[in-house]
């Protein structure tokens, strides 16, 4: 396997590209059609299952809401598609943990009601899509993780003159943007 060096503080400084064999990849039910029709090497590495599938998956989920006008259903995901594009090997676990962080900070937000959903008894449809689109997700990013067999990154509290995870800091802060010019 590969070994790459990451120069950045509160990293890892050597690292392996998860790969997995194809007929794992097969067995999971996504992109089947594509995988069997994947060159024969024996397995993929997780960038490549990421940008040449997870990524074009998402777009065209993404592309399908937007024509029908279910805007609050692209919000996470396009946050998903920037991260995943914008990967490199060094970063690509990093981002999908940020991304499923995210993603379960939406489910968590949005299925249990609050007091005033407690009185209606009825969530809202924005707020229903977007609790979709994110356990869509995460369903996603879980089996990513399973089978590329992915140890979630070690996140240590920083310190007030240290610097943290840059990929993860960015995930979150887009996304708190994002949220902030939805409400």
């Amino acid at each position: 396997m590969q070994c790459l060096l990451a120069a950045c503080m509160g990293r890892r400084y050597s690292m392996e590209i998860p790969h997995a064999p194809l007929k794992d990849l097969r067995s999971t039910g996504y992109f089947f059609h594509e995988l069997r029709d994947h060159p024969k090497s024996p397995d993929m590495d997780l960038t490549t299952y990421c940008t040449s599938l997870a990524v074009p998956y998402l777009v065209k989920t993404s592309e399908s809401y937007d024509k029908l006008a279910q805007f609050d259903r692209t919000r996470i995901l396009k946050l998903a598609i920037k991260h995943l594009e914008s990967s490199n090997d060094t970063d690509i676990v990093d981002s999908i943990f940020g991304i499923r962080k995210v993603a379960l900070s939406e489910i968590d937000k949005f299925d249990k009601p609050g007091p005033e959903e407690e009185i209606a008894k009825s969530i809202t449809l924005a707020n229903r899509r977007r609790l979709e689109s994110a356990e869509f997700l995460v369903k996603l990013l879980v089996n990513i993780i399973r089978v590329f067999h992915l140890a979630e990154p070690v996140l240590k509290k920083k310190k007030d003159n240290e610097a943290g995870n840059p990929t993860f800091e960015s995930i979150i802060e887009s996304w708190e943007v994002l949220d902030q010019k939805s409400s």
